[in-house]
């Protein structure tokens, strides 16, 4: 618009709500404002504002509305983490859970072997038991003393409490007690086994059947009763020599018996002979000193005499024969 224009606005009430006069060069123009068009102006800016407004708020609600849905997935997020950790946590709960099972089964099938194993050896025994004659008075006196360790057994084994059925969730809690019920076991196996092995060495100090070397040494010369070249020196013998390096050592019976022969022959020294019963006799000889007379009972073990070289002997030792019902056996088969 150029300087010389000029504007005005003139209210006039009667024809036109609104009068707008423009002056450009001289010329004016008039431009008329009726009252029905300021109102549609007037309704149309309302419409507008009005519409700005609601939009204003449509979007802030919108935005509010889409903040409160992130804020909602985070804390779902969460939730889903933690139920993954918590499923985690329950397999591995689970895992051990089995294991512990397991483990349980395996407590369980090794107190079993080892119950199973006590029993065996406690009918091992009472059937070693029954073979004994209470007649004779050394089958007496072994009773007597195998009844005297079942006794002390019984006084001293512990007692066991029994295992009841728990809950799943005391597993641990049985896994503790299995543990302390296996501990006390081997306790009562060992104390069991020392008992057995006490009841099989005075079982066996009380056999017929002759075992084990009569003298600790050296296997000088071997069983050769026909005289075979390929054994020893060659000539018939109808035993074992057991040397004792020159020491002069004690001679045990190696089974129980009763002394039949304690006397001096030519050959054989000092000797003893010891009738064992079921057919078994020993002989012991060249000794320099005999500890029995004929008509003793002895058990395995006893003290009979001492290694010597007495009679038709080149140095200290022990001569020792096996007979069965009059047959010469290998000493070294009865070992």
């Amino acid at each position: 618009m150029e300087p010389n224009e000029n504007i005005s606005f003139e209210h006039q009430s009667t024809k036109h709500f609104l009068s707008l006069h423009i002056s450009h060069k001289g010329n004016q123009k008039a431009i008329h404002l009726k009252k029905s068009h300021a109102l549609a102006v007037c309704v149309a800016a309302c419409v507008f504002l009005g519409g700005t407004a609601v939009s204003l708020g449509s979007y802030f609600g919108a935005k509010n509305d889409l903040l409160a849905s992130k804020q909602e997935l985070q804390q779902v997020e969460r939730t889903n983490r933690k139920l993954e950790q918590n499923s985690k946590a329950l397999e591995n709960e689970k895992s051990d859970y089995t294991q512990n099972i397991q483990d349980l089964q395996n407590k369980a099938a090794e107190l079993e072997e080892k119950i199973s194993e006590l029993e065996n050896m406690k009918n091992n025994l009472n059937d070693q038991l029954d073979h004994i004659s209470t007649s004779d008075s050394a089958s007496s006196e072994v009773v007597n003393a195998v009844a005297s360790c079942f006794v002390e057994t019984e006084q001293t084994a512990p007692s066991f409490t029994p295992i009841v059925t728990t809950s799943f969730n005391k597993v641990t809690s049985l896994s503790v007690q299995l543990d302390r019920i296996d501990s006390r076991l081997n306790e009562t196996g060992t104390s069991f086994s020392e008992v057995a092995t006490n009841v099989t060495e005075t079982l066996s100090a009380f056999s017929d059947i002759p075992s084990g070397m009569p003298v600790n040494g050296i296997l000088s010369t071997r069983f050769n009763p026909n005289g075979l070249s390929s054994i020893s020196d060659g000539r018939m013998h109808k035993g074992i020599d057991i040397s004792t390096r020159s020491q002069i050592l004690p001679i045990s019976a190696t089974a129980a018996g009763t002394v039949v022969e304690s006397s001096f022959h030519s050959d054989f020294g000092n000797y003893v002979v010891i009738d064992h019963g079921n057919g078994f006799t020993t002989r012991y000889a060249h000794n320099s000193e005999n500890y029995v007379s004929a008509g003793d009972v002895v058990k395995k073990g006893d003290t009979i005499g001492t290694t010597g070289s007495t009679g038709q002997s080149t140095g200290i030792h022990c001569h020792y024969e096996v007979s069965l019902n009059g047959v010469y056996q290998d000493p070294m088969d009865y070992q």
